[in-house]
């Protein structure tokens, strides 16, 4: 693909860069991350993964949502501690379901509305 483009990579480079956007660490760049790597996302999908990345900051990996002490720690990461109660607050703000932890849908609509 490179070399239609006028580009050459070696075969060290070109790893690196399959690396870089392998988001599910499976070695393989699926549609989502070849597009993204290629830069032919349109908006809507540009501003979907990036809030999937700011999501997988916040959420304990293999969870899939946001848990009070997740934020606890990611809010501790960025130099504003919390107390666990403090961020059972915070969540129950957004927690549309009420199961007490934030799913990347109740994040979503959180974001937006900020």
């Amino acid at each position: 693909m490179m070399r239609t483009v006028g580009e050459e990579l070696s075969l060290e480079e070109a790893e690196a860069v399959v690396r870089s956007a392998d988001k599910d660490g499976d070695g393989l760049l699926d549609l989502e991350e070849f597009v993204g790597l290629v830069g032919l996302e349109g908006e809507e999908e540009k501003k979907e993964r990036e809030l999937r990345e700011a999501f997988g900051m916040y959420e304990m990996e293999g969870e899939g949502c946001i848990t009070p002490r997740s934020l606890k720690r990611m809010l501790s990461r960025l130099g504003s501690s919390r107390e666990l109660e403090d961020c059972q607050a915070m969540i129950c703000r957004f927690d549309l379901n009420g199961d007490g932890v934030i799913s990347f849908d109740e994040f979503k609509v959180m974001m937006m509305s900020s």
